[in-house]
This record gives C-alpha cells, sequence and structure tokens, in this order.
C-alpha cells in the first residue's frame, strides 16, 4: 500500500516529465528573475543549491549567477544519513548513487551550516503554507531542523499541491517563489 506522500511523489514525477519544455523554462526563468530580485539573495554572501536533475527546476542558472555576482556556492553530498556542504567546482562534481552530480572532495574539506547565508530547498511538491515533500530519503527535513537562516524554494506550478498529512519531522521552508 503506498504512502500519501509515495503517491503525490508518483503524481507530480509524472506531470514534471510531461512537462513542455518551453512551458518549464518560460516558468523557471520568472523564478529566476523573482529570485535575483528578492532581498534574501541580494543581502546572501554564501548560497546553498543542488544540483538538478532533469525533471527538477534547473539550478545551473541559479549557480552561474551567483559566481558571476561573487556570493560563494556551496552544494550538497550525502554522507550516511547528512548532508555534507563543499564549494562548487564544475571539475569536482560525480554522480551519486541517486544520480545527482555531487563533490567528491574529501570531507575534511566540508562547511558548517552556519557558513551559509541562504538556502535553496529542493522538493518535489510544495503546499501554500511552505511545506514540502521531497523524495523520501529526509535529508532537508533534517537539514532545515538544524538550519536557523534564510531558507527559499523556488517551484514550478506542476509542484504546486493542497495539502498533504504533515508529521513531526516534516520541516516547511521559510520562503517560496511561485
Amino acid at each position: 500500500m503506498l504512502s500519501e506522500k509515495q503517491e503525490i511523489r508518483t503524481y507530480i514525477l509524472e506531470n514534471l516529465n510531461s512537462y513542455k519544455p518551453d512551458d518549464k523554462l518560460k516558468h523557471e526563468t520568472r523564478l529566476y528573475t523573482q529570485l535575483f530580485n528578492c532581498q534574501l539573495w541580494q543581502d546572501a554572501s554564501t548560497v546553498a543549491v543542488t544540483m538538478s536533475m532533469d525533471n527538477e527546476l534547473n539550478t545551473q542558472p541559479i549557480i552561474d549567477m551567483a559566481i558571476n555576482v561573487g556570493k560563494k556556492v556551496f552544494i550538497p553530498r550525502v554522507s550516511k544519513k547528512d548532508l555534507l556542504w563543499f564549494d562548487y567546482s564544475k571539475n569536482r562534481l560525480s554522480k551519486s548513487n541517486f544520480g545527482i552530480l555531487e563533490p567528491n572532495q574529501e570531507e575534511n574539506l566540508a562547511h558548517s551550516l552556519n557558513e551559509i547565508d541562504l538556502m535553496i530547498v529542493p522538493g518535489v511538491a510544495f503546499t501554500p503554507d511552505n511545506y514540502r515533500v521531497g523524495y523520501g530519503a529526509g535529508f532537508f527535513d533534517r537539514v532545515l531542523s538544524e538550519y536557523s537562516k534564510d531558507t527559499i524554494s523556488l517551484v514550478l506550478p506542476p509542484q504546486l499541491i493542497d495539502n498533504f498529512s504533515h508529521n513531526q519531522w516534516d520541516m516547511p521552508v521559510k520562503n517560496m517563489l511561485t
């Protein structure tokens, strides 16, 4: 029997996979503009962002803009049940077991969460009250429970849902752009 979150993931991922490329690009461009004009973005000197997968909002333009305006960019790597944060370097990325590009740097080079000014949080689905359904491993819920600075998610139209049954581990993002 599938859980509510698994059903949401399946439904949203199917919608994202059938999202027309022109529509996706139009919506991504609008979200990038909102982000780059946002005070949270402008005030941040360090930004954490994931490397996107094909059906997700493309994060490479965010990384490129951050670097172009002099921000430091951190990207995560899964380590056991945690995420470790490393300086972005296109030349130091490898595909993980999850199929995501991750830093292949040594763990002693990881940065602490308190070095991140703004975290751009991914997800599969989002509710109007800023809760998110991720891919099910709980990595970002654990990070959000420890991270006290600014968080923001960029949400494509097919990712919006009315609601889902939250549990004690579900952590909302502080800000959402839709």
